[in-house]
């Protein structure tokens, strides 16, 4: 741990040091216009990072005067980054953490040491405005990405239920007024290949097209020695059509459809020896994955004039998969379950936005129906003599109404106060039906018929103060608001059911410009106050898991971002989050209390440090080569609520160039150069425990070509 820290201390000071010492030697000496003439004639252009304005955030207002710890991960960084899901954010954005649960069915996220084992998620996640209510949509593959945004603390109050860690809005790119053809492949070890191709094409002045397709394939990182394949092999192919039509110049529309068909085989668990912490290869008798169609349609229509904008987002999404999985992940034929679901997923959304004088309103109206059907067949016994088989029917359907109101210039100038509230009505029915056969003979197990009712009131007030125009601090107390719900798998009533939770959020913070807008430097402090916490457990036999309510928890921490860059040539990012998140109250049995533990999958630290460097060429062959290289580290963290599994600090270097000519570029690409070895996910089950390992070393090289 003491020498990957020093490494990556050591990266950003020689960064800093290389970034700062020349061009900012003179600053004292000279006014602006003169510093702007010293810096050209050293061969280094400046360059303004610019204003940045966070799309996710209602009131659309600059990231260096927006309320709210943010972090924002734009397009040249996705791809010089390989930035190809949500899971390659683990650790570039403070306080983020996504395990690889072995599949793309369950793909929680924690921001703040708060997210969601299993069943809903803690932390929202919208792509192109469309809400995603369900974690079997969250793990898709990244293609034609604008941006990423993630706001950090409770978002409940402006974007509704499950927001209570905080919010990650995925944009895709425009076809708005742009015409081109993109063509890109890329080719790895592993047996990675990827094609894509998107075309963007006016229809007249009023509309833009834009369709494209991606198809990646791996053959996997993990052999399961059992047969000889690969425990991980995968096949996913995407497809996107995007239509803007401007009618007039009030009133424009934006319908987005996109599907990702995938097709992995998945889990590739071995046993680990607790004592030694020896991880064994993946050896199982059947063969385990996931199979899963994720289709999506959002239509967005906007309408402004003057003082008033409205905007209105209809969604549809439909998720069909199927999971099978060896449950003992050993050569025995003791447990196999097949897990097949289908979920449709419907929400409309009006909202109003009116600027006017020194203050911005914004009210309105979600709506949202979420239905599900899942069997769960299970065989056990020897040779599977048992057959278990569950059936749910799932639906659930809320309301919910919201306002805001920013006030500037509150009382004195640059001193602007927001309050907000949100009020939520949810409905939450499950039938179910539990049978067995065993000999042949059918046994009727148990049914129930069930309904939950919740509603809530999120209030939400900010305070944020313009020292100067570089310079802006704030403050914010939020309620944060999790649902309760019906657990999919429970063994005795009681299990059934639980809870909705709530937090308290306290937030501080300062966003800084410097140096004539060449540096960008923020911080935030929060505390978290948890209640009723949801909390994921075994089932009493171990195959399988639910939700219970702890008692009490806290999350104390802090967030840095560090940005610099002097000039067109370089630029440092230095991201950093602490996290400290532990029960204060929770009994988990008669004899079992768990107060003070540590919670879950919440890393104590993360760290990013990343280093671009933009190199002119200018010659016949060559416009400009981009080098990046950077470190992502994780804290540690542990596996279980009783912190008998941890995994201890790491830290992972990436590295990549490109060679930029005209419209084409050529990338090489190397990932876990060191192949550090890491475990990613890790529990117990049956008696045994199990764990994954990160994944090793690997290289690939892209071609991009835009016509």
């Amino acid at each position: 741990m003491k020498k990957k820290t020093t490494q990556s201390t050591l990266l950003f000071f020689i960064g800093f040091l290389t970034l700062t010492s020349a061009p900012l030697k003179g600053q004292n000496s000279y006014d602006d216009e003169k510093m702007l003439v010293s810096l050209d004639s050293l061969n280094f252009p400046t360059v303004h990072l610019g204003e940045v304005v966070i799309k996710s955030a209602r009131e659309q207002r600059p990231l260096q005067e927006l309320p709210i710890s943010t972090s924002l991960i734009p397009v040249d960084q996705i791809e010089q980054e390989q930035v190809t899901g949500l899971t390659d954010l683990t650790s570039r954005v403070p306080n983020l953490y996504m395990p690889s649960y072995g599949s793309k069915l369950t793909s929680p996220i924690y921001i703040r040491g708060i997210g969601s084992r299993i069943n809903s998620p803690a932390v929202g996640l919208y792509v192109d405005n469309v809400p995603q209510f369900d974690k079997s949509s969250f793990d898709f593959e990244f293609y034609n990405i604008e941006r990423v945004e993630v706001l950090r603390g409770p978002q409940g109050t402006m974007y509704g239920r499950n927001n209570l860690g905080g919010l990650i809005h995925v944009y895709t790119q425009s076809p708005e007024k742009t015409q081109n053809v993109t063509a890109e492949t890329e080719l790895g070890n592993y047996g990675r290949y990827n094609f894509g191709l998107t075309i963007n094409q006016p229809l007249g002045e009023k509309t833009d097209l834009q369709v494209g397709g991606q198809y990646r394939h791996q053959d996997g990182y993990f052999e399961n020695i059992y047969n000889g394949k690969m425990a991980d092999k995968m096949d996913v192919f995407n497809a996107r059509a995007r239509l803007i039509h401007r009618w007039n110049n009030h009133f424009k529309s934006d319908l987005i459809v996109s599907t990702e068909e995938s097709k992995q085989n998945g889990y590739p668990y071995g046993i680990i020896d607790p004592s030694t912490n020896q991880l064994q290869p993946v050896n199982y008798n059947e063969t385990s994955g996931y199979d899963r169609n994720l289709t999506t349609a959002g239509l967005v229509n906007n309408w402004t004039k003057n003082d008033l904008s409205i905007k209105a987002t209809t969604s549809a999404q439909f998720i069909n998969n199927e999971q099978t999985i060896d449950q003992d992940f050993t050569t025995d034929s003791r447990y196999i379950v097949s897990q097949p679901q289908t979920q449709l997923i419907l929400s409309q959304e009006v909202s109003a936005t009116l600027d006017r004088d020194n203050m911005e309103t914004i009210f309105g109206i979600f709506g949202f129906y979420q239905s599900l059907e899942k069997d769960v067949d299970v065989g056990t016994g020897q040779d599977y003599s048992t057959q278990i088989r569950k059936d749910y029917e799932h639906t659930n359907m809320g309301l919910a109404l919201f306002a805001q109101t920013t006030v500037s210039d509150f009382l004195f100038k640059r001193l602007s106060v927001t309050p907000g509230v949100r009020i939520d009505w949810e409905k939450n029915t499950q039938d179910y039906y539990y049978d067995m056969i065993s000999d042949g003979q059918l046994i009727p197990m148990d049914s129930t018929d069930s309904d939950m009712k919740f509603s809530e009131i999120l209030p939400r007030i900010s305070i944020d103060y313009q020292v100067s125009d570089a310079f802006n601090i704030y403050g914010s107390l939020t309620k944060g608001y999790k649902t309760g719900g019906f657990n999919s798998t429970f063994e005795r009533p009681q299990d059934q059911t639980f809870d909705a939770e709530h937090s308290w959020s306290y937030e501080a913070g300062l966003k800084s410009k410097w140096v004539l807008n060449l540096l960008r430097f923020s911080i935030t402090g929060f505390y978290i106050d948890w209640r009723n916490q949801q909390i994921y457990q075994p089932v009493p036999t171990g195959r399988g898991s639910m939700l219970k309510n702890a008692g009490r928890s806290e999350s104390k921490g802090m967030e840095a971002e560090l940005t610099i860059r002097p000039n067109k040539i370089l630029e440092t990012t230095v991201n950093t989050g602490y996290t400290k998140a532990t029960f204060l109250e929770y009994q988990k049995n008669d004899s079992t209390d768990l107060s003070g533990n540590h919670l879950p999958y919440a890393p104590r630290v993360t760290l990013y440090a990343g280093q671009n460097i933009h190199i002119p060429v200018n010659n016949k062959f060559l416009d400009k080569a981009l080098v990046n290289i950077n470190y992502q580290g994780t804290g540690k963290l542990y596996w279980d609520d009783e912190n008998s599994a941890s995994q201890e600090y790491y830290g992972v270097w990436n590295a990549s160039v490109t060679f930029r000519r005209k419209n084409a570029s050529l990338s090489f690409r190397s990932r876990n150069i060191f192949d550090k070895n890491y475990q990613v996910f890790r529990f117990s089950a049956l008696g045994n425990n199990y764990a994954q390992r990160g994944i090793p070393a690997n290289f690939s090289a892209r071609l991009k070509v835009m016509f």
